[in-house]
């Protein structure tokens, strides 16, 4: 048998476009001024592993929002909106996994990896939103 090499998950990785966004938005009821805001940005995203902990940073102009984790224990997660929402990490396929129970339903983001960049797969379960954010990997 023959083992595939994991790719990298750590790293920083730059906004590249996004599929699907404003929809994936309307479907979970953000607001329009909010959701047209958040369609301009162009987010930054570290993620780092250290041990068993990991920290996942998104920078988005003038807004950081930094959450720590552990693969398998429940966390909770401050919103970019200042809401308190709970998670749970978990790697699936090789992929990394994070599953939030928000006021308007559960969400899962599936953050995918290759040499050249990371994919953010977005599904509303409740809604049946879905949208696609690519990020090109800058180191």
């Amino acid at each position: 048998k023959q083992l595939s090499k994991m790719v990298q998950m750590e790293g920083c990785y730059q906004h590249k476009k996004s599929e699907n966004l404003e929809p994936y938005l309307t479907a979970m009821k953000v607001p329009f001024v909010a959701r047209k805001l958040m369609l301009t940005t162009n987010p930054t995203v570290e993620i780092i592993k250290d041990g068993e902990n990991w920290i996942l940073t998104v920078k988005v102009a003038m807004k950081t929002n930094t959450i720590k984790f552990e693969i398998g224990k429940e966390f909770i997660e401050e919103t970019f909106s200042g809401q308190q929402q709970k998670c749970l990490a978990t790697i699936v396929e090789g992929n990394l996994e994070i599953t939030a129970d928000t006021a308007k339903g559960q969400i899962k983001r599936t953050f995918s990896f290759t040499e050249d960049g990371m994919t953010i797969n977005m599904h509303a379960i409740g809604q049946d939103g879905h949208c696609k954010r690519i990020f090109k990997r800058t180191k």
